[in-house]
């Protein structure tokens, strides 16, 4: 099988071969996934992460803030006082998080006992985050833009839409993903307008879309089949591309897979 060509800009042969060197097809010589585990929530889900540990991190509208779901069934509560309506969250590896609050339009630095350690002004009522290369990248629902708190001026894409959707990232590239439109993002390139249906998301070094029945690669093939009756609109990965987790804005359930 010959692998699905991207929809790239003639003049954009830089990130062509980025492209070409960072997306592989995902190998089918073993399962991806051994375990599946359905999680129940106690409240509506702003947002969901999973680390390269296991650990799901659940982000909630009221206190506590953040749940975190570790291996051994055990759960790590905290409240982030200093956050007032959370709008998304990334998780940064063995130090903390990233937390947007889109009531005060800042953007808070987390550490791992759950104390804020230094905060930034965004555009304005700041939704998801993630993490690319160094870079944090967010969307502003009040501009309709994806810009980076490395350079609040530079805007990396304006959305058509309300900007309600996610962002996902791996090495220096990064996916917006929302219910009408998708991009490829690179701070240094122009956005590449990705196929509408689906959620897409960055998998370690692999472009997947989550479909309603399913987890696609970028050329078509099969990653997941999620179980008859479940549905999710939101799809986050592990750093390594290893673990999975499911879920869908405003329920309380989610899919893991590791």
């Amino acid at each position: 099988m010959k692998p699905a060509r991207l929809p790239l800009c003639g003049n954009n042969l830089l990130f062509l071969t980025v492209l070409l060197l960072f997306l592989r097809p995902i190998s089918q010589a073993e399962p991806l996934h051994r375990e599946i585990i359905c999680l129940s929530v106690p409240e509506e889900i702003i947002d969901a992460e999973i680390d390269m540990e296991g650990n799901v991190h659940i982000l909630l509208p009221g206190l506590p803030h953040l749940l975190v779901y570790h291996p051994d069934d055990t759960v790590t509560e905290f409240d982030l006082p200093d956050v007032i309506l959370p709008g998304g969250f990334c998780v940064d590896e063995r130090w903390g998080w990233f937390v947007s609050d889109e009531l005060s339009g800042r953007i808070f630095h987390i550490d791992i006992a759950g104390e804020t350690a230094e905060f930034t002004d965004s555009r304005g009522r700041p939704g998801d985050i993630c993490m690319a290369g160094f870079a944090v990248l967010y969307i502003s629902r009040a501009d309709g833009v994806i810009c980076s708190m490395k350079e609040p001026a530079d805007i990396l894409a304006r959305l058509d839409g309300s900007g309600s959707g996610q962002l996902s990232a791996s090495g220096n590239l990064a996916v917006y993903s929302g219910d009408t439109e998708s991009y490829l993002l690179d701070q240094y390139s122009t956005p590449e307008r990705l196929p509408g249906q689906g959620v897409w998301a960055l998998s370690a070094d692999e472009l997947i879309v989550l479909k309603s029945d399913s987890i696609l690669s970028v050329n078509g093939e099969e990653v997941f089949l999620i179980p008859d009756g479940e549905e999710f609109r939101r799809i986050s990965c592990s750093p390594d591309g290893n673990r999975y987790v499911l879920w869908s804005p405003g329920r309380g359930e989610v899919l893991i897979l590791r």
